[in-house]
């Protein structure tokens, strides 16, 4: 439903039924970021289970599935490739039998470099 990156926000807000609750999420995301919404076609498409990284340069990279890719707006891509480059996996066997994407295939290390 969900994919959090330094500058932007992917999200399905049809997801959060309580709309005070809903609102809360909006303005808190865009106090900090642009939010890119996305329908329950586009999460059903692994929308929200995207994953920014950093090269060993610092540049920054947006991994996404090919089915993702090919769901969101070219709108939404030009907003989500603003700042990063998107690296795009055709993973259709994990989407469909593993039921999860991108995301779930990467794990994200959060130590600090020495």
């Amino acid at each position: 439903m969900m994919g959090l990156q330094s500058t932007t926000a992917v999200i399905c807000p049809e997801t959060i039924t309580d709309t005070a609750e809903r609102a809360k999420v909006l303005d808190l995301l865009g106090q900090s970021r642009q939010v890119v919404d996305i329908s329950f076609n586009q999460m059903s498409h692994f929308c929200g289970n995207v994953l920014e990284v950093q090269d060993q340069s610092g540049e920054k990279i947006l991994v996404v599935s090919q089915s993702a890719f090919d769901a969101f707006s070219q709108n939404q891509l030009n907003v989500l490739s603003a700042d990063k480059t998107l690296l795009t996996l055709n993973i259709p066997t994990i989407e469909k039998i593993g039921g999860g994407s991108a995301r779930c295939m990467l794990a994200e290390i959060f130590l600090p470099k020495v």
